[in-house]
């Protein structure tokens, strides 16, 4: 995901929007583990965190999952559950101009300072 497209996506969800963690990692790299075999993750963030990276598998669910877990620290079962429904509130607002109004935009900005051993593989955004 780029992040425009991240940025578009909070900003349609309005109050919970705002709630968009402080810090944004994104990589085009996977995320994987070895756990009974290879996990593959789209993104990863800390429960009541401000930081969530974003894999390059990450689509338009991740992103409000994510934020579930980092704003209210909920389990997998709440935040896949609600991250699928405000990834279709997502999908439904860009077809709907009635349902596109936002109270406060939500950007990031770019920022330069990763580790050197993540340099050019993590960008880091900062809500601005």
């Amino acid at each position: 995901m780029e992040i425009e497209e991240v940025e578009t996506l909070l900003n349609s969800l309005r109050l919970l929007g705002l709630m968009a963690p402080q810090h944004l990692f994104i990589t085009e790299e996977p995320i994987h583990a070895s756990m009974d075999g290879e996990a593959y993750f789209r993104g990863l963030a800390v429960p009541r965190g401000d930081a969530v990276v974003l894999s390059r598998h990450a689509d338009v669910t991740t992103v409000p999952h994510e934020l579930v877990h980092s704003a209210f620290g909920a389990g997998e079962l709440a935040a896949d559950t609600l991250g699928r429904l405000l990834a279709l509130r997502y999908e439904l607002s860009r077809s709907s101009p009635f349902l596109d109004f936002r109270l406060r935009q939500v950007r990031y900005e770019l920022r330069d300072d990763v580790p050197p051993q993540f340099k050019g593989r993590v960008k880091h955004y900062v809500r601005v």
